[in-house]
C-alpha cells in the first residue's frame, strides 16, 4: 500500500478542497461579470475525459462550474511562465502541453491522471476561436479517447464568443451565456468505432455557432480590435488596413465601413460578408495564395522572446517580424535572424496578440501591439506547409 501511495503523485486530496472553495468564490463573480450559468453535470466523478469547445479566456472556470469534483486541465506553455505558476501547480496541478504539436509527455500525464481516478478536461481545438466557429483540430484527440477507455463527456459552451470574443478588448453584457454537458459517450459505445468515426462525433457535438442563438451582446466598443481577426480587406485586398473604433470598423485603404452589431453580424455586409467566420475563412485561403505568389507580410514594433517552460521569458534582439513563403524573419538595429519553415515544427497563436513558433527545440515568441494580428502568421505557415505537402511527389506510387 505504501508503494502504491508513493506512485500516486498527480491526484491530490487537496484538489477537491481547492475546487470546492473556488466554486463558492467564483460562482457570483462569473455571474456578475459575464452573466454565466452552468447546468450541473450528470456524471459524479472520474475517471473521465471532458472535451469542450474553446471560446474564451475563462473557459476552464466555466466548464468546472458544472462538475462537483476536481478537473485536471490541459494547459499551454504560457501558463507555466507566469509568476503565479508555482501556486497554480500546487492548487490545481494542470497538465502542460505544447500548442499545435504532438506532446508525448502530455499524453503520459493524461493517462496517469485517469489511472489515478481523476477527470481530465481538454479543449481539443487547442486555441480559442477567433472566427466564432470551430478551430481546426486533429484526430489525435480521438486516438487518445480510444486509448483511455474511460467515459467521454462532451461539453458545450454557448454565448462565450458573444460575451468575450478572443479578438476583443472588453467583455460585453449578453442575454445568453451558458455551459452544459451535450452528451456522455461510455467506452463500450465508442469501443467499436473507428478513429475517424469517433473524431467526426467529437467535432459534430462540439460545434457551436453563437450567431445562431438569437442572443444580443451589448457594448459601445463591441468592434474594438476586430483587426486581430480580420486582417485582409475583401473589397480592395489590402493587408493590415482594417481599423476599429467603438462599434464600427473600416478599411483605411478603400474607406469601406461597417458596424459589428449586437447580434454578432456585420452591417452592411463588408465585401459580401455579414458574419466574421465567412470573411475569416476567405482571408485564411487568400493570404496563402498571395504569399506563394511572392508577397511578404511584415509588422514592426514587436517584442521578441524565448519562452522557457517553468521560467521567465528571455528577451531577444529584434523589433520587426516578416514572413514569406520560405521563412519567418526577425530583424532590428544591427540584427537579422532567419528561421526557415523546414526548421520550424509549428506556429501557433497565443492569447490576443502573440504567436509562438517551435524552432530546433526552442519556443520563440513574437508579441505585438494592441492591434497586432498574430493569426495571419499561423495561416501563412500552415497554408504554405500544406501546399508543399500536397505538391510533394508520392514515392510510394508507381
Amino acid at each position: 500500500m505504501k508503494e502504491k501511495s508513493r506512485k500516486k503523485l498527480w491526484v491530490k486530496r487537496r484538489h477537491r478542497v481547492v475546487f470546492a472553495v473556488l466554486r463558492v468564490i467564483l460562482t457570483p463573480i462569473l455571474w456578475l461579470k459575464y452573466r454565466y450559468g452552468a447546468d450541473r453535470a450528470p456524471i459524479k466523478s472520474g475517471p473521465c475525459i471532458i472535451l469542450n469547445n474553446h471560446q474564451g479566456t475563462m473557459d476552464p472556470f466555466f466548464v468546472a462550474k458544472s462538475f462537483h469534483f476536481p478537473l485536471y486541465f490541459v494547459a499551454s506553455d504560457d501558463l507555466f511562465n507566469l509568476k503565479v505558476s508555482p501556486l497554480i501547480r500546487w492548487l490545481v496541478n494542470p497538465i502542460p502541453k505544447s500548442k499545435s504539436m504532438a506532446d508525448l509527455n502530455a499524453v503520459k500525464s493524461i493517462l496517469r491522471v485517469l489511472k489515478e481516478g481523476g477527470a481530465v478536461s481538454i479543449a481539443p481545438e487547442g486555441n480559442r476561436t477567433l472566427s466564432g466557429r470551430q478551430w481546426e483540430m486533429t484526430d489525435a484527440i480521438a486516438k487518445l479517447v480510444k486509448v483511455s477507455k474511460v467515459p467521454l463527456v462532451l461539453y458545450n459552451l454557448k454565448g462565450g464568443y458573444g460575451v468575450d470574443p478572443r479578438w476583443g478588448g472588453k467583455a460585453r453584457r449578453g442575454t445568453y451565456y451558458r455551459g452544459c454537458v451535450k452528451r456522455i459517450v461510455p467506452p463500450e459505445e465508442y469501443r467499436d468505432m473507428s478513429v475517424a468515426e469517433l473524431f467526426e462525433l467529437i467535432k459534430r457535438e462540439l460545434d457551436v455557432d453563437d450567431t445562431a442563438l438569437g442572443a444580443r451582446y451589448k457594448s459601445r466598443r463591441r468592434a474594438e480590435y476586430i483587426e486581430r481577426a480580420l486582417y485582409m480587406c475583401p473589397v480592395c485586398g489590402s493587408v493590415g488596413s482594417i481599423r476599429s473604433e467603438g462599434k464600427y470598423f473600416s478599411c483605411t485603404h478603400c474607406g469601406t465601413k461597417a458596424e459589428y452589431t449586437e447580434g454578432l453580424a456585420i452591417d452592411p455586409p463588408f465585401g459580401g460578408y455579414d458574419r466574421i467566420y465567412g470573411w475569416y475563412e476567405w482571408e485564411r485561403k487568400e493570404i496563402v495564395n498571395r504569399v506563394l505568389a511572392g508577397e511578404r507580410v511584415q509588422d514592426t514594433g514587436i517584442l521578441f522572446r524565448e519562452s522557457v517552460k517553468m521560467k521567465k521569458k528571455i528577451r531577444l534582439p529584434g523589433d520587426t517580424v516578416c514572413i514569406d513563403k520560405d521563412a519567418i524573419c526577425v530583424s532590428g538595429e544591427g540584427v537579422s535572424a532567419r528561421y526557415p519553415f523546414d526548421e520550424i515544427d509549428a506556429v501557433t497563436a497565443v492569447g490576443k496578440k502573440k504567436f509562438n513558433f517551435y524552432w530546433k527545440g526552442k519556443i520563440l515568441q513574437v508579441k505585438g501591439d494592441e492591434r497586432f494580428c498574430s493569426i495571419k502568421y499561423v495561416h501563412i505557415f500552415d497554408g504554405v506547409r500544406a501546399a508543399a505537402e500536397n505538391n510533394a511527389p508520392d514515392c510510394g506510387r508507381s
